[in-house]
């Protein structure tokens, strides 16, 4: 009796430990995350032409990995030396044009090389969104566009939005390592730590995909401009902007917008502007 006892005592020890250890544990039992659904979603061939047909702008398209092709918009500046701006968007159902958006105010008349693509699964781009996939994209649609351009990374402006923030930090990051850094990189209302997951039926029960940040900040080499609204109703306030430019430390420079929001941040003036003068600066 008491070996029978033992056995299922040490049995149901296991199971414990194999629940503790699974996605279900820690997505009902783990500390309390902001949880986000892909907006992933194709747009009708009409609407990318639409887009593509604004006067300077072109469709563009960059084969991330074997059969998976990300498109995009570039508007290209006057000569090859100009500077670049890569914008790497949030989580939106429209990736392509709030990015032509964004980097058109941005700019204004200024002769400034653009361009934005859609992640996998977003817009008119290939594939699944997924984190892995997407992670690996981002260092890869930097490098792909200076191919396809002929310019270096030294003349490119990473920046990225939202969840964009956490890619552009992988694509800073990897042109580093490369030995071929970017010009800047500026994070606006960067993604810190939120967990994104698949729509379904099922999606409370998911846990979902790890974003976390920080932990890829090391490699990430200076000028960095960070760009947070202090009313960001998305990420729940300033935090995960702060908690960015904290762990930079002297590679950045932050700036905190009072009662701005998450999408507001992208046409508040004083952003822009703040943005605009960070280029200027570490422009040759």
């Amino acid at each position: 009796m008491k070996l029978k006892l033992g056995l299922g005592l040490a049995g149901l020890g296991v199971v414990l430990m194999i629940l503790m250890a699974s996605p279900i544990y820690e997505r009902f039992f783990g500390r309390t995350r902001l949880r986000f659904p892909y907006l992933s979603r194709p747009i009708p061939a009409a609407t990318y032409a639409a887009l593509a047909a604004k006067p300077g702008w072109a469709k563009a398209e960059l084969e991330v990995a074997p059969g998976i092709s990300l498109r995009g918009l570039v508007r290209r500046p006057s000569a090859k030396d100009k500077p670049w701006v890569l914008f790497y968007p949030g989580n939106d159902e429209s990736q392509l044009e709030r990015g032509q958006g964004f980097l058109s105010r941005l700019a204004g008349d200024a002769d400034l090389g653009l361009a934005v693509f859609g992640y996998r699964g977003y817009d008119a781009s290939d594939g699944k969104s997924e984190l892995a996939a997407l992670r690996a994209d981002a260092p890869e649609i930097l490098a792909k566009l200076c191919q396809r351009e002929g310019i270096a990374p030294a003349q490119v402006h990473v920046a990225g939005f939202s969840i964009g923030g956490h890619f552009a930090v992988h694509a800073a990051r990897g042109a580093a390592e490369r030995g071929r850094r970017a010009a800047t990189l500026t994070l606006l209302a960067p993604a810190d730590d939120i967990v994104m997951y698949q729509p379904s039926r099922f999606a409370k029960l998911s846990a979902g995909e790890d974003y976390q940040t920080r932990p890829f900040l090391a490699g990430v080499p200076a000028p960095v401009l960070v760009l947070q609204g202090a009313a960001d109703q998305t990420l729940d306030g300033a935090t995960q902007g702060r908690a960015i430019a904290e762990a930079l430390g002297e590679r950045a420079k932050y700036v905190e917008l009072p009662g701005v929001g998450h999408v507001p941040i992208l046409e508040n003036g004083p952003a822009l502007e703040a943005m605009r003068e960070f280029l200027k600066q570490h422009t040759p």
